[in-house]
């Protein structure tokens, strides 16, 4: 009896000590992190995990390990394990952590994304002649994974796209982040202007460039992207409207003058063709109105043409400006000529005789500074023609 309690004992004690022996082999979470065994600590995170999915500290270990294993691999492959990362912190919230934990997974989501925006921006830069940007977009992605409410990423990969040309993927982008920020910055609705107007989409550019600022004169860029949207869709009153404040606000921006006096011109054409058609329909009172329209809105685009002229004499841009002005205003008043009251028709002639001279003037000063401009060469030999043929008496 003694020997088989003895036997009982000793099996007892060898199943003990078994089973101690297999508790005591199986190695940690934090020796197999240590060890940079991440999967078996994953693996054996999950196995608790199903015992009780309740344990907010598991949870954010879970989350350690999957930016450990984040950061181990190349930026472009790290996605998936910044996204498993978040989505466990997020868990743990849920499951309840307190400050000092949620102080724990700021902190490293913070410096994550500090490490990927800050990587994205150097790798950027070293690119820029290379206009290679794929491992600068992979650091801006995973910037965005872990701190998407960071609207410096987004913009940043939407630059990167657009620096490789792909405009629709920086635009796809900026609406994601529009529709992602609890606060839409308003660069991000500049930018989408910019972007839609790039994209040959006026009306939508004009849209997000208007969202950007309520006072658009205070930014220049933005107005005058905005400008740029008004014309590219053909709104040339709001252009006007728009360039009238601008050049109030910067009186001495030449180019702002020359846009400015195109814009007035392209309204005047539209006038003078009405006048021609109130001539046809032999409307009195609305061609004496139409003229005084004419004539005060055509004079205000010369004055803006001669301001930018006048900052800048030698601009060949500005030199052009006024000679096309003059020439096509000619071609104008030479056609209402043709179907005016014969009352009229002294008044246009000599308005028109007035106009060919000046254009004249202007075509010679671009040829002088830029003789090679065969157009110019062309356009200066038929005005003097037309001087000859219609106004030489």
């Amino acid at each position: 009896m003694n020997n088989f309690r003895n036997t009982r004992l000793a099996g007892l004690v060898l199943a003990i000590g078994f089973f101690f022996a297999c508790s005591s082999s199986k190695p940690s979470i934090d020796s197999l992190i240590a060890e940079s065994q991440y999967e078996m600590a994953l693996t054996q995170i999950d196995e608790q995990l199903t015992e009780d999915p309740n344990q907010p500290g598991l949870l954010i270990q879970k989350g350690k390990i999957n930016t450990l294993i984040a950061e181990s691999l190349d930026p472009r492959e790290r996605g998936e394990f910044y996204a498993e990362a978040i989505t466990s912190f997020g868990q743990a919230a849920e499951a309840g952590i307190d400050s000092a934990q949620q102080a724990e997974v700021e902190a490293i989501k913070t410096k994550l994304w500090s490490e990927e925006h800050n990587a994205g921006t150097a790798e950027f830069n070293n690119q820029e002649e290379n206009n290679d940007f794929s491992l600068a977009k992979a650091h801006f992605s995973n910037a965005i994974i872990l701190k998407p409410m960071e609207a410096s990423s987004h913009l940043s990969l939407a630059t990167a796209h657009f620096s490789t040309g792909n405009v629709q993927e920086a635009i796809s982008t900026l609406n994601i982040a529009k529709n992602t920020l609890d606060e839409v910055p308003q660069k991000l609705y500049e930018n989408l202007g910019f972007l839609y107007l790039q994209h040959g989409e006026p009306d939508q550019s004009v849209f997000y460039y208007e969202l950007a600022n309520k006072d658009v004169t205070q930014s220049k860029n933005i107005a005058f992207g905005l400008v740029n949207a008004y014309i590219s869709s053909s709104n040339n009153e709001k252009a006007v409207d728009l360039l009238s404040d601008l050049v109030e606000n910067y009186p001495n921006d030449a180019a702002l003058h020359n846009v400015y006096g195109t814009q007035l011109y392209e309204i005047t054409g539209s006038i003078m063709n009405d006048l021609a058609q109130a001539y046809q329909n032999n409307d009195t009172a609305l061609v004496s109105q139409i003229r005084f329209e004419a004539e005060g809105v055509g004079e205000q685009a010369e004055q803006e043409l001669i301001q930018a002229y006048s900052r800048d004499t030698l601009n060949t841009d500005y030199v052009e400006s006024l000679a096309v002005f003059y020439n096509n205003l000619t071609g104008k008043y030479l056609g209402v000529h043709e179907v005016a009251f014969e009352s009229d028709k002294e008044a246009l002639h000599t308005k028109a005789e007035i106009l060919v001279n000046f254009a004249i003037e202007y075509y010679e000063k671009l040829t002088e500074i830029s003789p090679q401009n065969e157009t110019a060469v062309s356009t200066l030999e038929g005005l003097r023609a037309l001087k000859e043929s219609r106004f030489s008496s």
